[in-house]
C-alpha cells in the first residue's frame, strides 16, 4: 500500500526536473506536502481531454468512480493494484483513458517491529531528484452539480530494495516511459512491474510522520544514529 507521499516543489520545478513539457492548466494554490495523505489535494500530470497534451491539474487523492453515489468510497480506493487495473470494473475505463503521473519527491513506508509497532522510513532517489508515480484519475459530479477530480496511486509488488519494509510499493514510471504511460495506448502492460532498486534510497524518520497533522520539512530528517541503533537492537 502507498498511503503517504512527499510533494513540496512548484509545478515549474517539477516540469524542469522531470523534463516534462506541461501547461499549468487551472492550478489553485495548494500547500507543500511533506507528509501528504489521502483526502488532500495534490499536483497531478494528466492528458488534457481536448488538446491531448500533458497538463498540470490539482486533484484529490482517493478515487471516486463517476457513477458513485457516496464519495466516502474514496477512502477505499486510495490505491489500485497493478495486477487488476485492466479487469477491475471500478478502474478499467480510467486505466484505458485516464492514466496520469503524480510527481513526488518521495514517499513513506512502515516496517513492522514486533512488539513495538511500526517504524516509518522515507524513500526517495539518491540524487534527491523528483520522480513520478503511476496513477488513474476520474471526474465525479457531486449533488450540487460541481465536478471533482480524484486520483488513485497504482501499487505493485515491492522490489528487492523495499521488500523488507512492505510487500507492495507505488508503481514508479521511469523517465523513458512517461510519455508512453500518458499516451492513448490501450494497455502498456509491460510497464506494470516493480522499478529497479538502483538509484533508490531509504532512511528512518521520526514517528511524527504517523500523523498527517504533522507537515513540515523536519519530518524528512534522518533519525539520530543513537535512535537507529536502538531500533536495530529490537
Amino acid at each position: 500500500m502507498c498511503g503517504r507521499v512527499i510533494q513540496y516543489r512548484r509545478p515549474e520545478e517539477y516540469a524542469a526536473s522531470l523534463g516534462v513539457s506541461c501547461q499549468e492548466g487551472s492550478i489553485s494554490e495548494i500547500p507543500t506536502r511533506f507528509n501528504g495523505a489521502p483526502g488532500q489535494n495534490f499536483l497531478v500530470i494528466c492528458r488534457d481531454p481536448d488538446s491531448q497534451q500533458p497538463v498540470f491539474s490539482v486533484m484529490q487523492w482517493g478515487f471516486i468512480p463517476s457513477g458513485a453515489d457516496d464519495p466516502k468510497i474514496a477512502s477505499n480506493l486510495v490505491n489500485a493494484r497493478a495486477e487488476s487495473v485492466v479487469t477491475e470494473d471500478v478502474f478499467r475505463a480510467a486505466y484505458r483513458y485516464r492514466r496520469c503521473l503524480i510527481p513526488v519527491d518521495g514517499f513513506y513506508e512502515w516496517k513492522k517491529l514486533w512488539p513495538v509497532g511500526k517504524q516509518p522510513h522515507a524513500v526517495g532517489m539518491t540524487e534527491g531528484q523528483p520522480f513520478t508515480l503511476a496513477g488513474l484519475w476520474e471526474q465525479w459530479k457531486n449533488p450540487d452539480g460541481e465536478w471533482l477530480r480524484t486520483f488513485t496511486i497504482i501499487t505493485i509488488q515491492s522490489n528487492k530494495f523495499l521488500a523488507d519494509l512492505s510487500e507492495r510499493m507505488p508503481l514508479i514510471i521511469e523517465p523513458r516511459d512517461r510519455e508512453r504511460w500518458m499516451s492513448e495506448e490501450a494497455h502498456p502492460g509491460d510497464l506494470l512491474k516493480p522499478s529497479q532498486s538502483e538509484g533508490m534510497i531509504k532512511w528512518l524518520v521520526s514517528t511524527l510522520v504517523n500523523s498527517p497533522k504533522n507537515n513540515d520539512r523536519d519530518l524528512l530528517e534522518p533519525l539520530p544514529i543513537e535512535s537507529v541503533r536502538a531500533i536495530h537492537e529490537l
